[in-house]
């Protein structure tokens, strides 16, 4: 009996069927149209089709790209914290390109005047050349016009090596390292003000080896037998030939590192970071205490 119910159920359903599919029975005239809508439909669904392609292998190669993205930005921000390690610790005025002519010619732009001076330069020094110091100096509060002060003393150059005088700033992280009795009551601004002054000794010095080297015709008698000696004895020391250097007498021509206890505490706080070398020599007869600023490393 069921079966029967089955069997009648199924054939109920295939006339149902055949209904539906007579209804959707066409003209002969009309399948063209149909058929030209359907290739029309076909083709825009292939259109599509090809830019979801397109899609996918831009946002492919997109994903393929993150990582390097990533490694950048990483890159990025430690640069940006390096940056502001530095721009924390610079002082409060950077020195200026010097011009110098020396010889008739003019030493500017990417080079420093000290580096024909360094290497030994021959001929005459013009008035210009032996001010000594002028703009060598810079730093925060006193020490810029320090270092102007003291750059009038009328010094040649020579025996840098070519090279600028070295001006290794201390950094905040380097000054809180020290101990606090060797720190006393100084701050990384002065500190650096310091070395600005102590570059300045340095450059002038070199000034006056050239000057010397030159024939010292520029020089007073005096002067001249002092470079003189200070080449011969100093100049050429080991440890002291190939940098810039100065003697304790530069001390008490300047404002901030003189010959007293302060003046003493700040040398013996720039020899412990490095950045001062201390040499005996004998000049006149006399010992001398000789200052080489160290290169950064």
């Amino acid at each position: 009996m069921d079966s029967f119910a089955a069997l009648g159920d199924a054939l109920n359903q295939r006339i149902s069927d055949l209904k539906k599919l007579t209804l959707l029975r066409i003209e002969d005239g009309a399948k063209d149209m149909f058929q030209q809508d359907l290739s029309g439909l076909e083709a825009s669904v292939r259109a599509l089709e090809a830019q979801v392609a397109t899609l996918k292998d831009c946002i492919r190669r997109e994903l393929s790209a993150m990582p390097k993205v990533e490694a950048l930005i990483e890159a990025s921000k430690l640069q940006s914290q390096h940056l502001n390690s530095i721009a924390s610790n610079l002082p409060a005025r950077l020195p200026r390109a010097t011009y110098t002519s020396v010889a008739g010619a003019t030493l500017a732009g990417g080079r420093s005047e000290a580096d024909g001076l360094v290497a030994g330069t021959s001929g005459t020094l013009s008035a210009g050349t032996l001010q000594a110091g002028q703009g060598a100096t810079a730093g925060a509060g006193a020490a810029g016009a320090a270092g102007e002060e003291g750059g009038k003393r009328g010094r040649g150059g020579g025996g840098g090596g070519g090279r600028d005088v070295p001006r290794w700033y201390v950094t905040q992280d380097e000054f809180e390292a020290v101990s606090a009795y060797m720190r006393g009551r100084l701050v990384p601004e002065k500190v650096n003000a310091a070395l600005d002054e102590l570059a300045g000794h340095g450059l002038a010095t070199a000034r006056l080896m050239a000057a010397v080297r030159a024939g010292g015709a520029k020089l007073a008698p005096a002067e001249r037998k002092r470079a003189t000696d200070l080449l011969h004895n100093v100049a050429n020391k080991e440890g002291v030939k190939g940098h810039f250097w100065f003697t304790d007498g530069e001390l008490r021509e300047g404002p901030l590192v003189r010959p007293d206890k302060s003046g003493k505490g700040m040398l013996t706080l720039l020899r412990h970071l490095g950045r001062l070398a201390e040499h005996r020599c004998s000049v006149d007869g006399a010992a001398t205490t000789v200052y080489v600023l160290c290169e950064p490393r």
